[in-house]
């Protein structure tokens, strides 16, 4: 008992410290697997977003540790690599291209099942996402008939937040889930100007900057298939419109923490 205790308010301080930063899928698994289950996924997600004046690309690739504090409450923790692209909006300006770094995060899923009806759940969840990004852009630029290359290196601190709450119809084989949710991202920014004129490079300076979105509203469907031994997969979309969307695809698999 004391362990469990233990453990439930590092899950708890967890998930606080982490809340500041950002998304992943609602599923996988999409209900509360039960008090000490233990659920390991894997999942990736595409994100494409129209975010301050560009568009931005992001791909993740994350592990998933889930523990059942409640027969109707989980709380998990993510670990695993994430990268942005930001394509500019401007024939002048190049793309920003970001590698794989370390990102981590954590959440919390609650499912009720009424107890009248066993057609129908309501739940309910948030979750966080956060890592760092480094690249660079460049800016064409004439002063007078002297051309140069602007050229500007960037180190952002990458932060999702994503809260969601909806409904599941559940089936022997499958279940359908339809949530809708509300997503939001901060992007702390380092950026470090160069001017270059084909024969010398000159440091311009560094500034620092903030860019947060406001809160997103957006559809969630999703698709969990029950395979045998516990093992199921997800398929999932959170859609804001034609052009800013999220797909997701995860795998888990349960099994039971003795005390």
């Amino acid at each position: 008992m004391k362990r469990k205790r233990i453990i439930c308010i590092a899950l708890i301080l967890v998930s606080m410290v982490v809340s500041r930063s950002w998304s992943q899928m609602t599923g996988n698994p999409i209900d509360a697997r039960g008090t000490n289950q233990w659920t390991l996924s894997a999942l990736g997600t595409y994100m494409d977003q129209q975010l301050g004046g560009a568009q931005a690309i992001s791909k993740r690739l994350l592990a998933k540790s889930t523990w059942g504090i409640a027969p109707w409450l989980d709380m998990y923790c993510l670990g695993g690599v994430a990268q942005v692209d930001l394509k500019k909006n401007s024939a002048a300006l190049s793309d920003y291209s970001g590698k794989f770094r370390f990102s981590y995060g954590a959440g919390f899923n609650i499912v009720l099942k009424p107890e009248s009806s066993s057609r129908l759940w309501f739940v309910a969840g948030a979750q966080a996402l956060r890592f760092p990004s480094e690249g660079s852009f460049t800016e064409d630029l004439l002063v007078g008939s002297e051309y140069y290359m602007r050229e500007f290196d960037l180190s952002y601190d990458w932060r999702e937040v994503k809260i969601n709450g909806g409904i599941v119809i559940p089936n022997r084989s499958f279940r359908v889930y339809l949530a809708i949710a509300g997503w939001l991202v901060q992007r702390l920014e380092t950026k470090r100007e160069y001017l270059d004129n084909g024969t010398s490079r000159m440091y311009v300076g560094e500034e620092k900057g903030e860019y947060r979105t406001g809160m997103w509203s957006g559809g969630i469907i999703g698709l969990e298939i029950l395979l045998p031994q516990r093992y199921s997969i997800s398929i999932e979309a959170l859609v804001f419109n034609e052009q800013n969307y999220q797909l997701m695809i995860g795998i888990c698999q349960t099994g039971l923490t003795r005390w």
